[in-house]
């Protein structure tokens, strides 16, 4: 599994097998989400199970919201390609996911399976930055010169800014690991994920990725306690010494930060179009109370006219381009005009609802586990803040914000005790170091199995 969850967040979406005209393709992604059910079921891990799957209720209200619409929208085959989507992405692979740790899955594995296969994006950010190379050309060879042509890092993923949020999404997942590590070796191997993301990160070039991994430090540091916001100070100053010793970086980011609100700059043209998509929305939906209600239909938004509200420009697709987008760069306001108001509600309840489970886990936690709780609490809040200023089109981003919920969410965070075997093959050790001992590595599983926590 830990070796799945790494291909999910890694693979590029241009892999998989192409079928004729215009039928829903077969990626990478869903050809591996379809092999682990079908072994995982063969297994038996798919059934029997011990809990019920959160939030499944409404993971299928929301996908039912969607069907409906799409039922009466404006784009039928876009439509319908973006309900597999959501069935793939979100609910299959949430519940296989969820099914797997409550019968014999370890957290601490699969999140760091998650920190190695998101270190591998940075790494290849790194080849495309310094000497173009990286597996997007090869996987995808028509795809090629427009890859060596751009000057744009987004490594594996579809677009730079996505793959900027994925990375600012595994940093406060690492610090956790790090921190709860007490294996030396692997805490700093934790420790250069981290610096590994923390780089791609700024390689993005994006402001929306860089403030969110502000905020999921900040977060982080809220939730992570006293250990967790000391190895902080440490971070800052060492962000504070490359701002000093290359004034080449903080001279990008002053420009980008102080360009964001200058009217006349292309950089603030694309801050106030994220908010002029809220009023865009709200008056499109007001015309009709079916609209109102269940929108336009999904991904119907690249394919409508808004040139009332960009005048001289044709179609709502020419009118983006020429500001500097290519999308609805407000996943929320796509999906009150996509959806209405009633897919847009439900969104929001799903997303009220794992933050109330996530926080509920970490304040009964115990101390070391909190903090990994923290890592995970901090990287979902990345992902919402994510969707307020671009629209999520990567299923490699997708895949890792449920699988994270999954994580978080699983109640079965328990210590387990050792076997007598163990007691006799392991060293005695005292009250006091099995007491400062991290839980994450004596062994996390669901009630009544056992796992070991990483190998």
């Amino acid at each position: 599994m830990g070796t799945f969850l790494a291909g999910m967040v890694f693979l590029p979406g241009l892999l998989g097998i192409g079928l004729p005209g215009d039928l829903p393709q077969f990626t990478v992604q869903r050809i591996l989400l379809l092999v682990a059910w079908f072994f995982l079921g063969r297994s038996g891990y798919l059934s029997g199970r011990a809990e019920p799957i959160p939030y499944l209720r409404w993971l299928l209200f929301f996908g039912l919201v969607q069907v409906v619409s799409f039922a009466g929208g404006v784009a039928r085959l876009a439509g319908f390609k973006e309900c597999i989507d959501y069935a793939f992405e979100a609910v299959l692979f949430f519940t296989l996911v969820t099914a797997y740790l409550q019968r014999d899955g370890s957290p601490v594995r699969l999140l760091s399976s998650l920190c190695h296969g998101l270190a591998a994006v940075g790494v290849v950010a790194a080849l495309q930055k310094y000497f173009r190379l990286g597996p997007v050309p090869y996987a995808a060879p028509e795809s090629l010169l427009l890859w060596l042509d751009r000057s744009d890092i987004s490594s594996t993923y579809p677009h730079r800014i996505l793959f900027g949020y994925a990375m600012a999404m595994g940093v406060p997942v690492a610090l956790g690991l790090a921190c709860t590590a007490i294996e030396p070796a692997r805490r700093r191997r934790m420790y250069a994920i981290g610096v590994v993301l923390i780089a791609a990160d700024y390689f993005s070039n994006s402001r929306g990725p860089w403030l969110g991994l502000a905020l999921g430090l900040v977060a982080m540091a809220a939730l992570g306690g006293g250990a967790v916001r000391r190895r902080l100070l440490v971070v800052a100053a060492l962000a504070a010494a490359v701002l000093v010793l290359r004034p080449g970086v903080r001279d990008t980011i002053s420009d980008l930060a102080s360009s964001t609100f200058e009217d006349d700059s292309l950089k603030g043209a694309s801050y106030q179009f994220r908010w002029q998509l809220w009023h865009v929305a709200w008056s499109e939906i007001r015309l009709s109370p079916e609209r109102f209600l269940f929108g336009y239909g999904p991904v119907s938004t690249e394919g409508m006219d808004f040139t009332d509200y960009w005048q001289g420009q044709e179609g709502s697709t020419s009118s983006m381009e020429k500001l500097g987008h290519t999308s609805w760069d407000n996943n929320y306001a796509a999906n009150l005009i996509e959806l209405g108001v009633t897919g847009f509600a439900l969104q929001l309840i799903l997303f009220a609802a794992i933050i109330r489970r996530l926080l509920r886990g970490w304040r009964q936690a115990d101390p070391e586990t909190r903090m990994l709780r923290a890592g995970i609490a901090s990287a979902c809040l990345v992902f919402m803040f994510a969707m307020t200023n671009v629209f999520i089109f990567s299923p490699q981003l997708k895949y890792l914000f449920w699988a994270l919920v999954a994580i978080g969410s699983n109640l079965s965070w328990a210590a387990r005790a050792p076997s007598p075997e163990e007691a006799e093959a392991l060293p005695a050790a005292s009250d006091e170091a099995r007491r400062d001992q991290p839980v994450a590595d004596r062994g996390l599983v669901h009630r009544g199995g056992a796992e070991n926590a990483e190998t």
